[in-house]
């Protein structure tokens, strides 16, 4: 009987150094070395919960986990203090309370031959220069207004829909790695669609970031050497 209760007493001491062990391992991120794991709880106040634990997943190490609380808005991520510190990094960024945007679209058919149908569009030097087509005609134009997030869809003239997902990039890094601050709209994805007998034809799925007032101008044909094509002009405005 003394031995079993000597080797119970050992067993509870052996026990308790590996749950202090255990507790020592998790210590606070302010008081951590870089390999050290802690533990942060991060309050997400404008994006969606599951979106920035999509982002920061394939951060993680092989120690790293993360918990979701969709309902009170809160990640908590378990990883060394490195890593966490990089992840922090990133919330922030993604976390950014939405900015209003505008943008005007134009949707124009292209040709190398003349267009007899009304709408003719008097086509600047940049369109010759970017594309073979002399004669244009427009097929709809449309201003888009909202806030960053926002799925928005317009239908234009002719079965032709523009859907597009505005995000904010307001702090996406440069080449230098020093953060833009300036507001860049990413248009991901924009879609060009055609409603036809058999239903609804992607022509188009792109991604775009835009700059204030920065233009962007899109064709799609069906060769590059074809005598008809699409020209999608998307602008982004000053807000305002």
């Amino acid at each position: 009987m003394r031995c079993r209760e000597e080797i119970g007493a050992c067993g509870r001491v052996v026990v308790t150094i590996c749950v202090l062990a255990c507790l020592a391992s998790i210590v606070p991120a302010a008081h951590a070395d870089q390999n050290d794991v802690v533990v942060r709880v991060f309050r997400v106040e404008h994006a969606k919960v599951a979106e920035i634990s999509a982002a920061i997943q394939p951060m993680l190490s092989d120690e790293g986990s993360v918990m979701v609380q969709p309902a009170k808005g809160r990640l908590t991520v378990r990883d060394q203090a490195g890593v966490m510190t990089a992840i922090a990094e990133v919330i922030e960024r993604l976390d950014q309370k939405p900015s209003s945007f505008r943008l005007h679209v134009e949707l124009l058919e292209g040709s190398t031959v003349p267009i007899s149908v009304a709408g003719g569009h008097q086509a600047g030097q940049r369109l010759k220069k970017m594309f073979p087509f002399k004669f244009y005609r427009e097929l709809g134009s449309a201003n888009l207004g909202g806030v960053t997030g926002d799925e928005i869809s317009v239908e234009l003239s002719e079965g032709f829909r523009i859907s597009v997902t505005v995000l904010d990039h307001r702090l996406e890094p440069t080449a230098f790695g020093i953060p833009n601050q300036t507001l860049r709209l990413d248009l991901h994805p924009l879609v060009l669609e055609r409603e036809g007998s058999e239903g609804a034809k992607e022509i188009l799925r792109t991604r775009v970031v835009l700059s204030q007032n920065q233009e962007v101008v899109i064709g799609a044909g069906e060769t590059e050497d074809s005598e008809q094509g699409l020209v999608l002009i998307v602008k982004a405005l000053p807000e305002g």
